[in-house]
């Protein structure tokens, strides 16, 4: 079993995919089956430029990918990136923040009462919540 991550962040979404290595090699145009496992394993990394296909083929969020691998093969760049950049929303946090949005277009909908109350306790848990 590996440490790495990366490799457990893959592995997981293989095994959620129900697809066939040789099928996500294809798919997100790896060259060989043979790879995709030797990645899932953490014998190898994952090439960068080869993240958003292979997130999209196996139905994984791109940005939280990137970031899980840059973290661990390149701290030093991720820390720096962290610092300056900020940590970027998750695809999920993005449709939560548009559906909200897109709900409240017209500033119909008031942070009050009860909605308040879990907006307030959503943030608290967000914050102790591990990055």
């Amino acid at each position: 079993m590996t440490s790495s991550p990366t490799a457990i962040m893959l592995a997981k979404a293989i095994e959620a995919s129900g697809l066939s290595t040789a099928e996500i090699a294809e798919r997100a145009g790896i060259g060989k089956s043979s790879v995709i496992k030797m990645i899932s394993q953490g014998i190898t990394r994952v090439p960068l430029d080869s993240i958003p296909q292979l997130a999209r083929t196996l139905s994984m969020d791109e940005r939280e990918f990137l970031a899980v691998a840059i973290q661990e093969y390149h701290p030093g760049i991720s820390e720096v990136l962290g610092e300056n950049l900020g940590r970027r929303m998750a695809d999920a946090e993005t449709d939560a923040l548009n559906t909200f949005r897109k709900a409240n277009i017209r500033g119909r909908i008031e942070v009050k009462g009860h909605f308040r109350k879990a907006l307030e306790g959503f943030l608290v848990l967000s914050a102790t919540a591990d990055p």
